[in-house]
């Protein structure tokens, strides 16, 4: 008594396979607020690097000696 081949798994063949192709239409970014979020991410890292800056020992300034 010869057995049925019985797949496994739900996938299709090649040949069973329908594709469809579907268009995404987005709306098109609003640049007053991407400038206003570059703007502000730019603003808030120049303002850490002045922070860190600010709590950093500073050196001191080399001075020039004048011998009269």
């Amino acid at each position: 008594m010869a057995r049925r081949y019985e797949r496994k798994t739900g996938q299709r063949q090649q040949s069973e396979r329908e594709l469809t192709i579907r268009a995404e239409f987005h709306e098109p970014p609003d640049l007053d607020k991407v400038c206003e979020l570059l703007i502000r991410l730019a603003l808030q890292q120049s303002g850490s690097c002045r922070s860190e800056d600010a709590t950093r020992p500073k050196r001191p300034r080399a001075t020039a000696s004048t011998s009269s």
